[in-house]
């Protein structure tokens, strides 16, 4: 007799789902039988996903839409519970990067950063938990990064915004306990990504080093000489969507390699 997967029936909202992390977490998800609802700026990869995701035998629809506009926030929100049911997991994936010297930070960049990391995970966590609390139940889940663990150059917009995302993942998971709600924050280190590839070039401009010697000297941080699949971050996430993480709240899991110990 085949095992009963996982998240079986339950519906999950995931933002950041075009590619990279978002993208695995999505897919893991539905071989585990959840119902997906996906929300992302960039949608090319989107109707493949969710092609791939019915083949697996569950339900799954997308919309396009920017994470930190309200409207488009609630209108993807109230499709996904119009077509999918009350939402059980919230995943914020959505999230941008910018390597940048500190004193030459516009205001314009340094904003941008913020707007999508921060607001647009409070944004998404408002309107989803507004209608979550209801049912006396439901998972947050939010990608912070080991940037929300330390400081590093060039990295003041993203570093800061990743501290706020595991600030705002506890605020949520104190005021919602009482509702049988949990937040929880993943904290990657360096994930085989579209976004990992684009730290190593900015870094490597500003450096005046070749991109493959960045690369190199990025990967000499970690314990293990290799870049994390985004598929072993799903797995995590995965855990925290699933029964089994359900006394865990307020937490922020790192998963680097070693990078970070804590």
């Amino acid at each position: 007799m085949a095992s009963q997967r996982q998240l079986e029936g339950k519906t999950v909202f995931i933002t950041g789902a075009n590619k990279g992390i978002g993208a695995a977490i999505a897919l893991e998800f539905a071989r585990e039988g959840a119902n997906l609802f996906l929300m992302d700026l960039q949608a090319d990869n989107l109707p493949a996903m969710i092609e791939e995701a019915r083949s697996l035998g569950v339900k799954a629809g997308h919309r396009q839409g920017d994470v930190t506009l309200p409207a488009e926030v609630e209108q993807a929100v109230d499709a996904a519970e119009k077509d999918l049911g009350g939402i059980d997991v919230l995943v914020n994936c959505a999230g941008i990067f910018q390597s940048t010297p500190f004193l030459d930070y516009s205001l314009e960049n340094w904003t941008r950063v913020l707007e999508v990391n921060v607001t647009g995970t409070f944004l998404c966590s408002q309107a989803v938990l507004r209608r979550m609390t209801g049912r006396g139940r439901g998972k947050i889940i939010n990608l912070s990064s080991i940037a929300g663990r330390m400081g590093s150059k060039f990295r003041a917009a993203y570093s800061t915004s990743k501290h706020a995302v595991i600030g705002l993942t506890r605020c949520i998971a104190i005021e919602f306990a009482e509702q049988g709600i949990t937040a929880n924050a993943i904290c990657p280190g360096m994930v085989d990504t579209d976004m990992f590839a684009q730290v190593v070039r900015q870094d490597a401009e500003i450096r005046g080093i070749d991109p493959e010697t960045m690369k190199a000297q990025f990967q000499s941080r970690s314990l293990k000489p290799r870049l994390i699949p985004p598929v072993e971050i799903a797995r995590l996430a995965l855990y925290l969507a699933s029964p089994a993480s359900d006394g865990m709240t307020g937490q922020a899991l790192t998963y680097s390699d070693g990078i970070v110990m804590q």
